[in-house]
């Protein structure tokens, strides 16, 4: 085996490209050439391959998309590079090879011999809660390849034990059911198998997945032996994964690397079915100037899904290519490519994308084309020809932006981000800084709006600025933004033209701060009328009933979740809760429309089918109105039955009097407003003495980043155990999964005869 050290200074052509991948990563890293070489190394010792394939690579991902001098080096790193990452490919799905190999053969003994088992797999649970097999025994090469790393979406059953870090044992496999995926495939035909656990010290650091071939009912002997043979390998499993650099190395070097990388860089793995078949890919590392259409950035974009964030690429020449270049290892270049969202708000992009083979998956550098950037790049010639820069502090999040000019005017480095304000504050002029100072501390401080004009010291030269700062409040006053336009006047024989500029840009941005905020003064106006929120417990008969609302964070976005709770002359009660698309005036205005119209419909109808059918005739024949989502229920107390429809809307909650939370299954029925002529079917829910039942906005549920499968998860699991609550004390302990929408909560619980 040759050796895979290198020797600062050594000669030769290999030499040469050793040096210059030191030289990008101790740019990059802004550490040491010597710093530089041992990243480089330990690159290549954790990836099993040459240092000079490594260094490859690196150059091949630092590589420009324009034409440049050294082409051939660059075309030398580029096919060092597919070598290298094919190799990397090749070892990380040999059979047999896995750093648990051995330990999974011995294990396969002892579960063949003690309970029948025809072969076992470990899979090592990766940070990003992914799953790495590291050994197997008695598993086809086949299964190997294609499940030897499991993302984790689409969830499987490894995945499932992993998260919940409970044994699973699964009889029959075409009774499982579907909320996960199986670990298999062609010729390998496992009807039963047991899943247990590996545990560290705060969570799950390996799976041990038993397969068997002949249908197992697992009693309760077989099921206390498989868990005691796989405890008693713990230690030893994780010792070994201490040890032992398993698949989570080549991502973290991936994201390491990445983050000293220019422009739009990530690398993504194929996400597989049991035939093997690539239906998905999955984005598991990104470059800080990484972006996509949809606005987020950098690590923000770890997690994304092809297939569910950007759908018009399945099937696309783009998406044949990425299984392409996996195959051949062959880099390709793609485009320029129109970008077609299928999703409302975002605009079509033009792009090129540049493909190569990289560890498990593809590395994949894109830029943008089209008017976006330009209108960008107009935008940075107007700060620079105006003197102007442009700033935004978010007190929430805690996240700064500065545009290109601000840079300019304070003479920072970019690379260096924002400076907290503190360090910002240290440039102040020392005569100007006891008036300056606490000025801006009641901006930030008390949301107070400012004109100030100050002088700051940039690198031993003092400057002439005036800044113009203004903020959002919520509705409790509570500084949530603050956005600032800096103009450095330093040249005075242009002072007065500077000024004029300033001056406009100053009245747009007051004109649009006093839109918003009158527009959201009416609209908390308007939900503090329309929607009163009772503080205690209302008593309908037969029921107990609670409502909380949450508003947004955001001030612009608190508009259209609404309730109403109706108590019919016959002694029985009409429940509601709603969502009308959008935020603002708007939506407001149809949420009341919505709710006083269930009012009035009550009168004359209780049959919930029938009062949706009446509500989205009402909206549809608005074109103005914006649709929406809405559950509608009607409680008897004499025959304890709760009968609701729903149109679009999450499904009710029931949560026991033994604690148990499930999601009730909702019958059909469209979103109100869409169509003149649609219809909702009704079911019926007969209540047991304690139970309880949540009716919600998606403000609940829905979570930022995308898609969750699991998305009623997180909210049954806080509601396990709570059944014995007061119903007020229930909804209290809820929480929104996403702060930047309102969320509506009703809860009724069925009282005690």
């Amino acid at each position: 085996m040759p050796d895979n050290r290198m020797a600062p200074g050594a000669d030769g052509p290999l030499a040469a490209l050793i040096d210059a991948a030191v030289a990008v990563l101790a740019e990059r890293l802004e550490c040491t050439p010597g710093e530089a070489r041992e990243r480089l190394q330990g690159l290549a010792d954790r990836s099993g391959v040459p240092v000079a394939e490594a260094a490859s690579a690196i150059l091949d991902s630092a590589r420009p998309s324009s034409p440049a001098p050294f082409e051939e080096v660059r075309r030398m790193a580029s096919a060092a590079a597919a070598d290298a990452a094919a190799m990397a490919a090749r070892a990380l799905a040999a059979p047999g090879q896995e750093p648990l190999a051995d330990l999974a053969g011995t294990l396969q003994q002892r579960l063949a011999h003690e309970v029948g088992a025809d072969a076992v797999a470990v899979y090592a649970v990766e940070p990003d809660a992914s799953l790495q097999l590291v050994g197997a025994a008695g598993v086809p090469p086949a299964v190997v390849d294609a499940w030897s790393r499991v993302p984790a979406h689409p969830p499987t059953e490894a995945g499932y034990v992993a998260r919940t870090r409970d044994p699973l044992f699964l009889p029959d496999r075409t009774a499982t059911p579907p909320h996960y995926l199986l670990v298999g495939g062609p010729g390998a035909d496992w009807p039963s198998r047991a899943v247990v656990p590996v545990l560290g010290d705060t969570a799950a650091v390996a799976v041990v997945v038993a397969f068997f071939v002949k249908q197992q009912t697992f009693p309760a002997a077989v099921r206390e032996t498989v868990s005691t043979l796989v405890g008693e390998a713990t230690g030893e499993i994780a010792k070994r994964l201490r040890a032992h650099p398993h698949q989570a190395g080549w991502i973290t070097d991936a994201q390491s690397m990445l983050d000293a990388m220019p422009g739009a860089v990530g690398v993504s793995v194929p996400i597989r079915d049991a035939g093997g078949e690539i239906v998905d890919w999955v984005l598991v590392a990104a470059s800080p100037e990484a972006t996509d259409v949809t606005g987020l950035r950098g690590r923000e974009l770890v997690g994304s899904s092809t297939a569910t964030r950007y759908p018009s690429i399945v099937g696309s020449e783009l998406w044949h290519s990425l299984a392409q270049v996996l195959s051949s290892g062959r880099p390709r270049e793609i485009g320029p490519f129109t970008y077609t969202p299928q999703t409302a708000g975002i605009e079509t992009a033009v792009f090129t994308v540049r493909i190569s083979r990289f560890g498990g998956g593809v590395l994949l550098t894109w830029t943008r084309l089209d008017e976006e950037r330009r209108l960008a790049a107009r935008i940075a010639q107007t700060e620079r020809l105006g003197r102007l820069g442009y700033g935004e502090w978010d007190l929430g999040t805690g996240s700064v932006y500065w545009s290109e000019g601000l840079y300019s005017i304070f003479r920072r480095d970019p690379e260096s981000g924002p400076p907290t304000l503190d360090e910002a504050a240290g440039n102040l002029h020392p005569q100007d800084a006891p008036r300056i100072a606490p000025q801006l501390a009641r901006v930030f401080e008390h949301g107070q709006s400012a004109d100030l004009n100050y002088r700051i010291l940039v690198a031993g030269e003092v400057r002439y600025l005036r800044a113009r700062f203004e903020t959002i409040r919520d509705r409790t006053g509570r500084v949530l933004k603050v956005y600032g336009i800096v103009q450095d006047v330093t040249a005075s024989e242009a002072a007065a033209r500077d000024r004029a500029r300033l001056v406009d840009v100053e009245a747009e941005l007051a004109e649009r701060l006093r839109m918003q905020q009158t527009e959201h003064r009416l609209v908390v106006a308007l939900q503090q009328i329309i929607l009163p929120i009772p503080t205690g417990v209302l008593h309908l008969p037969g029921l107990d009933v609670a409502v909380r609302y949450l508003p947004a964070e955001v001030v612009s976005r608190v508009g259209g979740d609404w309730y109403d709770v109706v108590e019919i002359a016959d002694g029985r009660s009409l429940l509601a809760v709603g969502d009308v698309a959008g935020h603002g005036i708007a939506a407001a205005a149809t949420m009341a429309r919505l709710r006083h119209s269930v009012a009035a419909l009550a009168v004359t109808s209780t049959e919930p089918g029938e009062l949706l059918a009446y509500l989205n005739r009402i909206v549809h024949d608005d074109a103005s109105e914006p649709t929406a989502t809405v559950v509608v229920a009607h409680f008897d107390p004499q025959t304890r039955e709760l009968t609701w429809a729903q149109a679009g809307h999450p499904p009710p909650i029931l949560v026991s009097g033994d604690g148990t939370a499930a999601a009730l299954t909702r019958p059909p029925g469209m979103i109100v407003g869409a169509r003149p002529d649609s219809t909702y079917d009704t079911v019926t829910t007969t209540l047991a003495e304690g139970d309880t039942v949540l009716l919600y906005t998606d403000g609940l549920i829905e979570r930022r980043g995308g898609y969750d499968s699991d998305w009623l998860g997180p909210l049954l699991r806080s509601l396990a155990g709570t059944g014995h609550l007061p119903v007020d004390e229930l909804i209290g302990r809820l929480q929104p999964a996403n702060p930047g929408d309102d969320t509506c909560v009703v809860a009724l619980r069925l009282r005690p005869a």
